[in-house]
C-alpha cells in the first residue's frame, strides 16, 4: 500500500515561545520517524507530506497514494489540527484518525464536556471565561484548575493553575488570555487518582488497559503541568490497580465518550477518580501522541499485546475498512 505520511512542518510553531512547549518539535519529529519506520517494516511504500496551506495540491501532485496517515497537529498553530483534517475530508482518500467534527469537539473542552454529560459520562463542573469580566458561577466549588480552552499537551498548566479563591481565579484567567489569546476554562479540581484510557476501533471498540499516572505526592493533589510533562517527572502503572467493577465502569464511560465525540480509529481520554470512586472525565485527545516507548497511547497498546508495528497496521486496517463500508 502507498501511504502518505502527513506530518507537521519542522518550523510549524517557531512563532510560539518555546517555553510553552519545550519538547514539542522534537517529539513530533521522533513520532513521524517511528511511524514511517513501522510502515516500511510492514511492507508499505511511504512518502512524507509536510502540511502546508497548499495541502490539497501537494497530495494531488503525488501519484498513487492510497491512504493518508495523519500525524499533523497544525501548520503554524496547534489550533489548526482540525483545519488540516478539514482539508483531508475534501479529498477522495481515506485517512487514519478522526474527522473534522471530532477534532473540533475534542479541542474545545467545553463542547466535549457538554457532550460527555449528554450521554451520562461524569465530568467536572466548569465555567468558560471569554473576557475575564464575567461573574463567577456560584455553583463552582474551589479549588479550581485554570486551563486554555483549546490546547493540549498540558500547555498553559503550571503549579499556579490550581486556585483557591476568586482573586487567584481572575489572575489565572488573565494569564491564559495573555499567553494564549483564547478563552480560559475553569473547572473544579478533582482531588484523587489520575488515569488515561486508550480506545481503539470503530464499530467494535477495544478499550485498552487503563493506565494510572503516579505523581510524587501521596495526597491526590498532583496534576500534569507542562513542566512535569517536559521533565517526564511521573510514574505510570498499566494496567492500573483497580477493582473489576471500577474498571468496567470506566471502560463503559470511555466507550460512550469516544462515540459521542464521533472519534475514529483511536483516541485517548484523561480521567480522575475522586474519593467516592466516581470517575470524572476531563478531556479527550483526538490525535494522541504516538512516540513509541514514550507516549501514553502506544504504551497502553503495548500492555494490550500490540507491538508498535502491529498497532500502526491495525490503525491502517481500521481506516481502510471504515472507508470501504462508506
Amino acid at each position: 500500500m502507498y501511504v502518505g505520511l502527513l506530518c507537521t512542518p519542522a518550523d510549524a510553531f517557531k512563532t510560539r515561545d518555546a517555553s510553552l512547549d519545550p519538547h514539542g518539535s522534537e517529539q513530533m519529529d521522533l513520532t513521524m520517524k517511528a511511524i514511517e519506520k513501522a510502515l516500511l517494516n510492514i511492507g508499505h511504500k511511504v512518502v512524507r507530506i509536510p502540511a502546508t496551506t497548499n495541502l490539497l495540491e501537494d497530495i494531488k501532485a503525488i501519484e498513487g497514494i492510497e491512504i493518508i496517515f495523519n500525524t499533523c497537529t497544525g501548520i503554524t498553530s496547534k489550533m489548526q489540527q482540525a483545519n488540516v483534517v478539514a482539508m483531508l475530508e475534501l479529498m477522495d482518500l481515506p485517512f487514519v484518525g478522526s474527522g473534522l467534527s471530532a477534532h473540533i469537539f475534542g479541542l474545545h473542552k467545553q463542547i466535549s464536556k457538554y457532550l460527555f454529560r449528554s450521554v451520562g459520562v461524569p465530568t467536572a463542573n466548569f465555567q468558560i471565561f471569554y473576557s475575564g469580566e464575567e461573574a463567577v458561577d456560584l455553583s463552582l466549588n474551589y479549588p479550581l484548575i485554570i486551563k486554555p480552552e483549546h490546547e493540549g499537551s498540558s500547555l498553559g498548566i503550571t503549579e499556579d493553575s490550581v486556585v483557591h479563591d476568586e482573586e487567584q481565579l481572575r489572575a489565572g484567567v488573565r494569564r491564559i488570555f495573555k499567553l494564549f489569546r483564547q478563552p480560559a476554562l475553569a473547572e473544579e479540581f478533582i482531588t484523587g487518582r489520575e488515569f488515561t484510557i486508550g480506545v481503539l476501533g470503530n464499530d467494535n471498540l477495544e478499550v485498552l488497559p487503563i493506565q494510572e499516572i503516579i505523581y510524587d505526592t501521596a495526597d491526590g493533589k498532583g496534576f500534569m503541568t507542562v513542566d512535569i510533562k517536559a521533565r517526564d517527572a511521573i510514574g505510570t502503572v498499566c494496567p492500573a490497580n483497580l477493582d473489576n467493577a471500577t474498571v468496567v465502569k470506566i471502560k463503559d464511560y470511555a466507550t460512550k465518550a469516544f462515540k459521542v465525540i464521533n472519534c475514529k480509529e483511536y483516541a485517548r481520554i484523561d480521567v480522575r477518580l475522586d474519593a467516592e470512586e466516581i470517575p470524572y472525565f476531563l478531556e479527550i485527545n483526538t490525535l494522541p501522541g504516538m512516540q513509541p516507548a514514550y507516549s501514553d497511547f502506544p504504551r497502553v497498546a503495548y500492555a494490550a499485546g500490540y507491538t508498535y508495528d502491529s498497532l500502526i497496521q491495525k490503525m491502517l486496517a481500521l481506516s481502510m475498512d471504515r472507508n470501504e463500508k462508506r
